[in-house]
């Protein structure tokens, strides 16, 4: 098993907050988790690298630990991590600041630091904390510690399939992708909220216009029932029809094409020898005038005498 001890990530200090004896800092972050150059790692087994703190470990400048100490240059320390933590799978370490550690962060030289740590090279996986350095630039051009890879790590194929950018996108190019479909995001939520009048109505003016066809189509329906009334009231004055079988001829009327075969009827429908047939009242001028049933008709419909007389016409064509 080959073993790297490396540096992670970059943390702003200034964010953190202390206590009386030192400061507790996140280390190594939970699960699987992608430092700034493209490199990957794998912390699942938290518990196993707080088993491996065994004793403090330095927190230097720059990771002078790890480069200058091998060499035999003084690599100092300017606090001590003494302690950590499994925080839900992030590794926390406590922190002890001695003065030149703390008269650097108090005059801000510095404000970030970064963590390194030992991993199995095949497999990625965290195995200890060994160091962590003050720094102002997480990407040091430093062998097995901040180093740059050389080849940029490519996207992993489910993002590439997801987001439908080339095999070879960049990590910007996927940017621009997941921002368009934020775009396309908002753009849909907007059109849901305010939608297209021309093909989307709100139900309550549906509800009001439903409500106005329906009280329509039971006024037309009144009308009907008026004028079918009315038909069969003046065949019967006419002598054609029985008064008794009124009610028949109604049902014939308020059925499909009920009202022209009744009309049919009463044009060739002799006189009934039983019911003389009355005549019409008529004004001064020899005019038709309406019964009172046919005014308390017109008064109930809303209809002039004159429109009433001439429907009423219209209807006994050749019935007479």
């Amino acid at each position: 098993m080959q073993v790297n001890a490396l540096t992670a990530l970059c943390f702003n200090m200034m964010a953190m907050s202390p206590d009386t004896n030192g400061i507790w800092l996140p280390m190594v972050p939970a699960g699987s988790f992608t430092g700034k150059d493209g490199r990957s790692w794998v912390n699942d087994n938290p518990d196993a690298i707080v088993a491996n703190f065994v004793k403090k470990r330095p927190f230097d400048i720059e990771h002078s630990t790890h480069i200058k100490g091998p060499a035999g240059e003084p690599a100092p320390a300017y606090g001590w991590i003494t302690k950590v933590e499994n925080r839900n799978g992030e590794i926390w370490g406590f922190t002890e600041w001695n003065s030149e550690g703390k008269e650097m962060i108090e005059q801000k030289q510095y404000a970030f630091y970064s963590p390194a740590f030992t991993f199995d090279e095949t497999t990625k996986q965290v195995l200890a904390l060994a160091s962590s350095g003050l720094t102002n630039d997480p990407n040091l051009n430093v062998p097995a510690l901040n180093r740059k890879e050389d080849n940029p790590m490519k996207l992993p194929q489910l993002i590439i399939a997801a987001l439908g950018i080339d095999a070879e996108a960049t990590a910007e190019q996927a940017v621009v992708a997941i921002n368009s479909l934020k775009q396309d995001k908002e753009v849909a939520l907007n059109r849901a909220i305010t939608p297209d009048l021309n093909k989307f109505i709100p139900i309550e003016t549906h509800q009001v216009a439903l409500n106005r066809a329906v009280n329509a189509e039971s006024k037309l329906a009144e009308i009907a029932e008026q004028e079918i009334e009315a038909l069969v009231q003046t065949a019967i004055d006419e002598g054609k029809v029985a008064p008794a079988n009124k009610a028949m001829y109604l049902g014939l009327c308020r059925s499909e094409g009920g009202v022209e075969q009744f009309s049919e009827f009463v044009k060739t429908a002799p006189a009934i020898a039983t019911n003389s047939q009355k005549k019409l009242p008529k004004d001064n001028q020899g005019e038709q005038k309406l019964e009172e049933h046919e005014l308390a008709m017109c008064r109930k419909m809303g209809v002039s005498h004159e429109d009433f007389i001439a429907a009423k016409k219209q209807l006994n064509v050749g019935a007479k």
